[in-house]
């Protein structure tokens, strides 16, 4: 009886091990004439957001397959981190004097936002509300997470961390981030309804999370005993380990609710490149 109560649970388990791993195809994103390229967003239309690097750090929308920079007037860096599904883009830029502000272009017009008494705000992800999240710093330079409603800004630290980042949100107004430990180990984490779950990839030594889904998809990317960084994703079928053929480091950092990732990678010659990958399910 023990036998077949046992032989059982394997059968069970290899089933949901099986279901987990879903079949991806990745394609590579460089921005024309860069030396460096990193996808931060994608939106339900396929619509892709990120930072690359030609005579400093620049932002870019790829529409359509067609890339158009995004730079906050007079910014010397501007990086676009997040786009929800009416095309509205959040991020970060670095003014003239060296000072770090979040930012949202909507309708081609951009507006700059700072957590009041900030001396740092940086923004990573936008719902179809409207609602923003990032992290900023105090006047301490302790790092904390924020969300962004209705113009009102409020403040969150994951527990028992010395810094916290906000990176997604979904139209359930759940947010995905990571708090860092005292010793700079990162634990992912979900905020939804005032209360903290933390997300740990199995056998890992760090968890990052960034983006979720309005399905509750969550990726990020996460480091292993060997001291190697893969990307991942996790939904309700459990942890799935995204590499990128042939790469040092895979980071997945932007899901959609069709279950497309974006993120980067570095190759064996430690160029930084994009990429998208699209699960099978969408492509057929």
């Amino acid at each position: 009886m023990r036998r077949i109560a046992l032989l059982t649970l394997w059968m069970v388990a290899s089933v949901l091990a099986t279901f987990a791993q879903v079949s991806y195809t990745f394609t590579t994103l460089d921005v024309p004439g860069s030396s460096f390229t990193r996808a931060h967003g994608i939106n339900v239309q396929g619509d892709i957001v990120g930072l690359f690097a030609t005579n400093g750090g620049h932002g870019f929308l790829l529409h359509k397959g067609t890339y158009s920079t995004i730079d906050f007037p007079g910014a010397t860096f501007t990086s676009a981190r997040g786009i929800n599904s009416s095309g509205t883009i959040t991020g970060g830029y670095v003014d003239s004097n060296g000072v770090n502000h979040g930012y949202i272009l909507a309708g081609g017009t951009f507006a700059s936002f700072d957590f009041p008494g900030a001396t740092f705000t940086d923004a990573y992800g936008i719902n179809n509300a409207g609602d923003i999240v990032g992290d900023y710093l105090d006047g301490a330079g302790a790092d904390h997470g924020f969300l962004l409603k209705n113009g009102t800004f409020s403040s969150f630290d994951a527990p028992g961390a010395m810094n916290t980042g906000a990176k997604g949100v979904n139209d359930a107004r759940t947010i995905s981030g990571t708090g860092s430990s005292a010793g700079g180990v990162d634990s992912g984490f979900l905020l939804k309804n005032g209360s903290f779950s933390s997300i740990a990839f199995p056998g890992a030594v760090s968890t990052d999370v960034f983006k979720l889904s309005n399905t509750n998809q969550i990726v990020g990317f996460y480091t292993d005993t060997s001291g190697v960084i893969h990307g991942f994703t996790r939904t309700c079928a459990g942890y799935q380990t995204l590499d990128f053929r042939g790469s040092t480091l895979t980071r997945a950092l932007g899901v959609n609710v069709l279950g497309s990732i974006v993120g980067d990678y570095v190759d064996a010659s430690g160029h930084d490149h994009g990429f998208l990958a699209r699960p099978s399910s969408e492509l057929n």
